[in-house]
């Protein structure tokens, strides 16, 4: 007789593990990415890469610096999602080579070894210390994740339906001293106040 109600027991038990499995398994599953360490991420889309890369290299070959050099130093900092092609580096539409490198904003003074700087993900302290190295001096700043386009970056691309578009932030390209072409510039006001 003691056997009979632990078994009765042992069936509903099992019987609501059945029903609560997927459940779990959906709680684990919604869990696991703020799990994993951060060097494990889903790899980006080829074309959406090639895309960030292509528009990347136009802003860059409608940019004019203050000291041209034979080659565009572009700088690509190791948070960036969509950085492959860009380190490939490349020739611009004009003719000039593009020369890049992985860069750590953190560790690196950049003003001084960089053209132009593609950026990833910022948190405050990131954002500080890169708007003290770089305001006032002539390096092109390119975010792939500022929305805003308030944090000392220049261009801020923005993913939509499969597009890369941009915005432009007109005070911080005044202040580097670089002269961008004004059709680049008013196409990227137009897509911002479109977007």
């Amino acid at each position: 007789m003691a056997t009979a109600p632990a078994t009765i027991r042992s069936a509903r038990y099992r019987s609501r593990v059945r029903r609560g499995t997927p459940f779990l398994l959906a709680l684990v599953l919604a869990v696991l990415p703020a799990v994993l360490p951060p060097t494990v991420t889903a790899q980006p889309a080829p074309q959406r890469v090639d895309s960030v890369a292509r528009v990347v290299f136009s802003l860059l070959s409608y940019a004019r610096w203050p000291s041209e050099r034979e080659a565009v130093r572009l700088c690509v900092d190791s948070t960036s999602r969509y950085a492959a092609r860009l380190l490939e580096g490349g020739t611009l539409g004009s003719g000039r080579a593009v020369q890049s490198r992985e860069v750590d904003v953190m560790v690196e003074t950049l003003a001084l070894n960089c053209d132009a700087l593609y950026l990833g993900s910022m948190t405050d302290v990131r954002r500080k210390r890169l708007s003290a190295d770089l305001t006032g001096r002539p390096v092109l700043v390119i975010s792939e994740e500022d929305f805003e386009c308030e944090a000392g970056s220049m261009f801020c691309l923005n993913f939509r339906d499969g597009q890369v578009s941009f915005r432009v932030n007109l005070d911080a390209i005044a202040r580097s001293g670089i002269h961008v072409h004004p059709g680049v510039l008013q196409l990227g006001r137009r897509k911002a106040a479109s977007s």
